[in-house]
C-alpha cells in the first residue's frame, strides 16, 4: 500500500463557519470508514500537498460578488498561477461541495470557479460535486446531508477497507481532535491563591456574575486596538428597533475602503458562562491556570491571559450559538440518560433533518438551552474545545470613508459602523438576542468609561470604488443598516476632485421616515449641493406599503437612460428577498423595451454588486 492510499484531505473555505463545519463533519465520516483523514483551511495549504492523499474534498461558500472566502483567497492565488503546467494535477482525484445562496447573480461561483480550474490542471472528480443553496427549505444542511450520505456508499462501494473492518457505529465516539488535558493535568486547585477571573481579580461573586461581559483584548493577529468614542441609538427610544451608530477609533492611519468590513469578536456574560460550568460540574477546574501550550487546540483559537477553563468560556466559546447537527452528536457521546441519547443521535440522522430543523433552527434555540433540557450530558472539561463551537468575529459594513493623505495621514482613523441590534421572538415565545448585539448594548454610550477592544479589518473583495469607477453611474439600492456601504461608496465618489461626477441615485427604504430614516439630514444635504438624487419608500407611512422595487419601476424611464453608460448597482441590506425582487424590477423591465438579446448584453455590461446579510 503507497503512503497515500486511505488519506483522504478535507479542506474547507469558509467566510461565516458553516463550510468548516461540514468539513469538519466529513473529516469524521471517513474517519469512521478507517481512512486516515486531516481537516485543513484552504489558507494554509499548498498545492504539493494536494498530490499527498488519496482523495481530496472541498467544501468553500461564495462570498460577496463571486469571490472566494478571504481564507481560501491566497490558495486560489496559488493556484491560478501562470507557471503551472497543464496536467500538474493529474494524479489528484476530488470531490467539491458548494455552499451558496441563489438569490446571487454569481450563485456558488467560488465552488464553480474552483472545479473548472482544478480540470484545467488535470485534476478528475473521483464523485459527483454538490451546491447547496441557502434559499432551500431546510438551508444548506438539506443539500449537504444527502450529499454526505451518498458520499459514504459510494466510499463503502468502491474504496473499501482493505482489512474488512466494519464502519464505526455512529453512536461510537471517536477520539478527540483537541484536548485540554494535557494542561489539566499539570494544574493544581491552589485556594489560597486570587485568580483573574474575566479580567477581575477575586472568584465567581454574585455582583461579577451579573456584570456584562468585560472587555478583554485578544492576541489576535492583524488586529487593532479601538477606543469606543460613541455607541449612539439611532432610533426613538420607543421605536421597535434599536440601531446603534458605533464610533471607533484606530491609533494609527488605516486605509478604509467602500466595501471594507470590522469584524467585532463579541464576549459571554459572565452568569451565562457560570449557568454552563454548573450544568457540566465544571466548577473545580473552573479558575485554574491552564498553559495551552502543552495542548492541541484548534487554530484560531486566541485566549486571554491568564488562561483559565472560565475565560475560555467567556472570550473564546460560543455557548449562545445555535446548536449544529455536529454538536448535537457530540453531547449524544456524555448523555447518561438513554433517552436524552437517542433524541440527540436523531437530531442528526437524515430522515430527521426536518426535526432537527424545527428544534434548533426554527427555534433559534441556544447551546444553553441544549444543555438545560438534556440535563444528563456532561462533557469532560478536557473536551471543551472539541464539542463547544468557537465565537467567530460579527463583521460589520463600515459606514463612513476616511481620505488619507501620504503628506498628512488621519491619525487616529475614525470607523463609523451602522448596527441593528437582533431583538426577536422565536416560534417559543422566547425573546432573543444576539450575542454580538447583547455585547455592543452593554457598551457605554459615550466616551465617559474607556473602552478599548480588539477588531480587525476585512478587506472587499469585489472593490467598486476608485476614480475610474467614479466615472460611471452609481444607482444603489439599500434598506436599513443597508445605508451602511452605500454611504461609505458615496462619501469615497465624492472625494475624487478631479473626477467628473456620474449620476448618483440612491433608493433607501425603510418603515418609518420619523423613526429610521439614516442619515436623512446627510442626504438632504448632499442633493441640494451634488448630483445625488434620493428617493426614498417607507413602507408603514402611508396605508398601502411602498418598497424600494416601486420606486424602481417607478423610475424605469429613468435608469433604462442610464444602464447603456455601465452603471455600478450597488444592492445593500438585510433580505435576500428584497435583493431578488430589485434585480427583477431592473432587469425585466429593461428587457421588454427592445430585442431581448440587445437588452441582455448591456445587461451584461452593468456591474451588480450584492451585500446582503
Amino acid at each position: 500500500m503507497s503512503r497515500r492510499d486511505r488519506t483522504v484531505l478535507v479542506l474547507y473555505g469558509s467566510e461565516t463557519g458553516n463550510a468548516q463545519d461540514m468539513a469538519e463533519e466529513l473529516g469524521k465520516l471517513c474517519q469512521r470508514l478507517h481512512f486516515t483523514s486531516a481537516v485543513k483551511e484552504l489558507g494554509n495549504v499548498d498545492l504539493s500537498e494536494l498530490l499527498q492523499h488519496e482523495l481530496v474534498l472541498f467544501v468553500i461558500s461564495t462570498t460577496g460578488q463571486g469571490d472566494m472566502p478571504h481564507n481560501a483567497v491566497s490558495f486560489w492565488k496559488r493556484l491560478l498561477r501562470k507557471k503551472l503546467p497543464p496536467g500538474c494535477l493529474s494524479q489528484m482525484r476530488y470531490t467539491c461541495c458548494g455552499l451558496g445562496d441563489s438569490t446571487y447573480l454569481k450563485f456558488n461561483w467560488a465552488a464553480r470557479k474552483l472545479i473548472r480550474r482544478l480540470d484545467q490542471l488535470g485534476a478528475s472528480t473521483f464523485f459527483g460535486p454538490c451546491e447547496a443553496d441557502e434559499q432551500f427549505p431546510e438551508g444548506i444542511d438539506g443539500s449537504f446531508v444527502r450529499w454526505a450520505d451518498d458520499l459514504r456508499k459510494h466510499l463503502i462501494e468502491h474504496h473499501p477497507d482493505p482489512q474488512g473492518r466494519d464502519p464505526v457505529p455512529e453512536n461510537e465516539m471517536l477520539p478527540p481532535n483537541f484536548s485540554l488535558a494535557p494542561a489539566m493535568s499539570r494544574t493544581r486547585l491552589d485556594t489560597t491563591n486570587k485568580t483573574h477571573v474575566g479580567g477581575h481579580v477575586g472568584g465567581h461573586s454574585d455582583k461579577l456574575l451579573c456584570a456584562p461581559p468585560v472587555v478583554d483584548l485578544l492576541p489576535l493577529p492583524n488586529s487593532h486596538r479601538a477606543t469606543l468614542v460613541e455607541n449612539k441609538r439611532m432610533t426613538p427610544s420607543a421605536h421597535w428597533q434599536d440601531v446603534r451608530l458605533v464610533s471607533l477609533d484606530i491609533p494609527e492611519a488605516v486605509q478604509i475602503n467602500p466595501g471594507d468590513c470590522v469584524t467585532i469578536y463579541p464576549k459571554n456574560f459572565p452568569q451565562d458562562v457560570q449557568k454552563v460550568i454548573s450544568l457540566m460540574d465544571w466548577d473545580a477546574l473552573a479558575d485554574k491556570p491552564l498553559d495551552l501550550s502543552l495542548c492541541c487546540v484548534p487554530a484560531g483559537l486566541y485566549t486571554p491571559s491568564p488562561c483559565t477553563l472560565r475565560n475560555i468560556l467567556l472570550h473564546n466559546v460560543d455557548i449562545n450559538a445555535v446548536p449544529r447537527r455536529s454538536f448535537l452528536k457530540n453531547l449524544s457521546y456524555f448523555a447518561d440518560n438513554q433517552d436524552h441519547k437517542d433524541r440527540l443521535l436523531e437530531f442528526t440522522m437524515t430522515e430527521y433533518l426536518d426535526e432537527y430543523f424545527d428544534y434548533a433552527t426554527r427555534s433559534r434555540r441556544t447551546i444553553i438551552e441544549v444543555l438545560e433540557e438534556f440535563h444528563s450530558v456532561r462533557v469532560p472539561a478536557d473536551r471543551i474545545l472539541d464539542v463547544f463551537p468557537l465565537i467567530r468575529g460579527r463583521d460589520f459594513s463600515i459606514a463612513n470613508h476616511n481620505q488619507l493623505s501620504a503628506a498628512s495621514p488621519a491619525v487616529p482613523t475614525r470607523i463609523q459602523l451602522l448596527i441593528a441590534l437582533v431583538e426577536y421572538r422565536t416560534i417559543l415565545r422566547k425573546p432573543r438576542q444576539g450575542l454580538c448585539s447583547r455585547y455592543i448594548s452593554s457598551l457605554p454610550p459615550s466616551p465617559a468609561l474607556s473602552v478599548t477592544m480588539t477588531m480587525t479589518i476585512k478587506p472587499v473583495l469585489s472593490p467598486i470604488h476608485g476614480a475610474v469607477n467614479a466615472q460611471r453611474p452609481l444607482i444603489a439600492f439599500a434598506t436599513g443598516t443597508g445605508i451602511a456601504p452605500v454611504r461609505s461608496l458615496i462619501q469615497e465618489r465624492l472625494s475624487h476632485a478631479s473626477t467628473p461626477r456620474a449620476p448618483t441615485l440612491l433608493f433607501f427604504g425603510n418603515r418609518n421616515k420619523l423613526a429610521d430614516y439614516f442619515f436623512g439630514d446627510e442626504w438632504h444635504a448632499l442633493s441640494q449641493k451634488t448630483n445625488l438624487v434620493v428617493f426614498t419608500a417607507f413602507s408603514r407611512d402611508q396605508p398601502r406599503k411602498i418598497y424600494v422595487q416601486d420606486l424602481i419601476r417607478q423610475q424605469a424611464e429613468t435608469l433604462a437612460e442610464l444602464i447603456p453608460q455601465r452603471p455600478i448597482f450597488a444592492v445593500c441590506g438585510g433580505s435576500s428577498k428584497m435583493a431578488d425582487a430589485c434585480r427583477h424590477a431592473v432587469f425585466d423591465a429593461f428587457i421588454k423595451r427592445g430585442e431581448e438579446h440587445v437588452q441582455r448584453k448591456l445587461l451584461d455590461d452593468i456591474t451588480w454588486w450584492q451585500e446582503i446579510w
